[in-house]
């Protein structure tokens, strides 16, 4: 369900395990991974690892489930 306080719809407390998916939808493999940097402003990096910390989850899987739901908002 979202809210104003979670406004991609990430239920707070769930426990799971993101796998990123490409085209065919079969779950990639770690080698499938591609490693880039970002710079972020540190408010934003400690709400993202506050937010991952959360669902105990990594900061990876946490930008991975935010970015897929953003991407494919009907999913």
């Amino acid at each position: 369900m979202k809210n104003e306080n979670d406004p991609m719809g990430i239920k707070q407390g769930l426990r799971e395990t993101v796998e990123p998916q490409d085209a065919a939808g079969k779950v990639a493999k770690k080698s499938n991974r591609v490693t880039v940097n970002v710079q972020l402003p540190p408010f934003l990096l400690k709400r993202i690892d506050a937010a991952a910390k959360q669902r105990g989850i990594s900061r990876t899987a946490w930008i991975i489930s935010v970015a897929s739901k953003a991407l494919d908002p009907e999913d």
